[in-house]
């Protein structure tokens, strides 16, 4: 006869922080003599702004006030150095994470960290790293693919500069996506339209079985 096993679940919540593109001002004359849609141009603008500030927070954000980053996965591995890792400090992270979620896996880290490990040479000083024999391929380390990303810290004492693991576990709320509001009263007398975005979105680790980061030594 089979036995019985209940799934276990955790619970994250994932609220709405809100976040602003910061008011833009618009000339009434400069809106009418404009060669092109400055309105659509100015939307554009705005979503790099929110995802600039979002990306920030989605990647390194601390839980409180904003989403919690993806660098509050649990540490797998605690480098030697404050500010430098070792290649078997990257496959030590690696294997900190199960075989089960390494299939999809990528690293995660800004461009300075990846230079950094792009810079590593073996005991007759060829480079650990190489490229991908590809043309237009990314590389690999260690066969895993690598993400930029800079919105991670810098390699320094007590940071998380590294994560690596199934990013599939990172989920991203966005709530009701961007609004656009066009502001023509409040500057009539200015004659100019304001104009602003608005979004709320919420992250945070819901899987984090399958991401481990790296830990910088302490002072």
């Amino acid at each position: 006869q089979d036995t019985e096993e209940d799934l276990v679940f955790g619970n994250v919540q994932l609220g709405a922080y809100k976040y602003t593109s910061k008011i833009i001002r618009v000339p009434i004359e400069l809106m009418q003599d404009s060669a092109f849609n400055l309105e659509s141009y100015i939307v554009a603008k705005f979503g790099e702004r929110l995802g600039r500030a979002t990306a920030a927070h989605y990647a390194a954000g601390t839980g409180s006030g904003q989403p919690t980053g993806l660098n509050g996965a649990t540490s797998g591995k605690t480098a030697a150095a404050t500010g430098a890792v070792t290649y078997l400090e990257l496959l030590d992270l690696k294997h900190s994470v199960d075989p089960a979620y390494r299939g999809g896996a990528s690293f995660v880290m800004n461009d300075a960290t990846f230079l950094a490990v792009k810079q590593l040479l073996d005991g007759d000083s060829r480079p650990l790293w190489q490229p991908d024999v590809a043309a237009g391929s990314p590389g690999f380390i260690d066969g895993s693919p690598y993400i930029i990303d800079q919105g991670l810290p810098a390699m320094a004492a007590s940071a998380k500069p590294i994560v690596y693991g199934d990013l599939s576990g990172y989920w991203i709320r966005d709530v009701a996506g961007i609004t656009v509001t066009r502001m023509v009263e409040r500057y009539a007398d200015f004659h100019q339209v304001g104009f602003v975005a608005i979004m709320r979105t919420d992250a945070g680790i819901v899987n984090g079985t399958g991401l481990r980061a790296m830990t910088m030594a302490a002072v």
